[in-house]
C-alpha cells in the first residue's frame, strides 16, 4: 500500500515529468552510465560549435519553465540524441519537447546561473547554479543546486548529448513528502560529524 501510494505521488509531481527512462543498454544494470558511454560513441559532435549556437542553448536553459520552453527545445534538440537531467533519460526529441513542456505545465520556476562555460574540441561543459521552485504535491518548495551540462552538437547546430550531473537527491527528490524523508536520513548517514 505504501508503495502504491508513493509511486502515485512520484508519477503526479506537479513540477517536473517523470518519463518512462529508456532501458539500460545490453543487459547492463547500470542505466545512464550505460547510455551516457554508448552516446559518447555514436555522437562524437562537430568540432566547430558557433558561438550563436552556445548562446541560444545557454539562454534556453536559463529560461527553462517559461512557457514556450518545448517549443525552443523542439528547435535546439537532434532527432535522435542522448538526454540525460536525473529526471529522464531519452534518446528522441519528442521525450525531450515533452519533459520540458511538463516542467512548464507543471508550474516550475527554474532560474539557471551560468558560472563558467569550458570548451574543449566538440565537447561544451556548462557549470551552473540553479533554483527551482515546484510543487510536488501540496506545499510549494525552493530548492537550490549546483551542476554541470556536458553538451556536444552536431554540423547542424543542433544538441545531440546532453548530459546532467547534478545532485538530484538534494535538488528534487529530498523534496518530495515521504520519499524526501528518506533521501535526507540517507544523506544525514554521509555527513561528517561537527568538530
Amino acid at each position: 500500500m505504501r508503495f502504491a501510494f508513493l509511486t502515485a505521488a512520484l508519477l503526479s509531481l506537479g513540477g517536473c515529468a517523470l518519463v518512462s527512462p529508456t532501458p539500460p543498454l545490453s543487459g547492463e544494470l547500470d542505466g545512464y552510465p550505460a547510455a551516457y558511454r554508448a552516446a559518447l560513441i555514436d555522437f562524437p559532435g562537430g568540432q566547430d560549435v558557433a558561438p550563436e549556437t552556445l548562446a541560444r542553448f545557454e539562454a534556453f536553459l536559463r529560461n527553462i519553465g517559461s512557457e514556450d520552453t518545448h517549443l525552443r527545445a523542439a528547435e535546439l534538440y537532434a532527432e535522435q540524441l542522448h538526454f540525460s537531467d536525473a529526471l529522464l533519460l531519452a534518446t528522441r526529441r519528442a521525450q525531450v519537447v515533452k519533459h520540458f513542456k511538463s516542467i512548464a505545465e507543471g508550474g516550475a520556476e527554474v532560474d539557471v546561473d551560468m558560472l563558467e562555460t569550458l570548451k574543449k574540441g566538440a565537447d561544451v561543459y556548462l557549470i551552473w547554479h540553479m533554483r527551482a521552485t515546484f510543487t510536488p504535491l501540496r506545499k510549494t518548495v525552493e530548492s537550490r543546486t549546483l551542476g554541470i551540462t556536458h553538451l556536444r552538437f552536431n554540423d547542424a547546430g543542433e544538441v545531440v548529448i546532453h548530459q546532467d550531473f547534478w545532485d538530484s537527491g538534494r535538488g528534487f527528490y529530498a523534496h518530495v513528502p515521504l520519499l524526501g524523508a528518506g533521501v535526507r536520513a540517507i544523506g544525514r548517514r554521509f555527513t561528517p560529524d561537527s568538530p
